[in-house]
């Protein structure tokens, strides 16, 4: 069965957030969220809209396909 899409975009978002050397508190103002807004989606827990993930990607700099793209273990 093809992996939940909230758990892929959770564990993206916490590579490009610890890539980009910021806080989960960084990302959430530079998003216009709460801190605990970021540390549920990165858990899997939120189910982002469309437009959260625009403001999540611009946000960490990468394009939206960069939260969506499974990448290996070792990226």
């Amino acid at each position: 069965m093809p992996e939940d899409v909230r758990r892929l975009v959770g564990r993206n978002v916490r590579r490009l957030r610890i890539r980009a050397g910021i806080s989960q508190a960084k990302l959430a103002e530079l998003m216009g969220v709460d801190r605990a807004y970021v540390s549920g989606l990165e858990k899997g827990e939120r189910n982002p809209t469309i437009i959260t993930l625009w403001h999540t990607a611009k946000a960490l700099s990468v394009k939206l396909q960069e939260l969506t793209t499974e990448h290996r273990k070792s990226d």
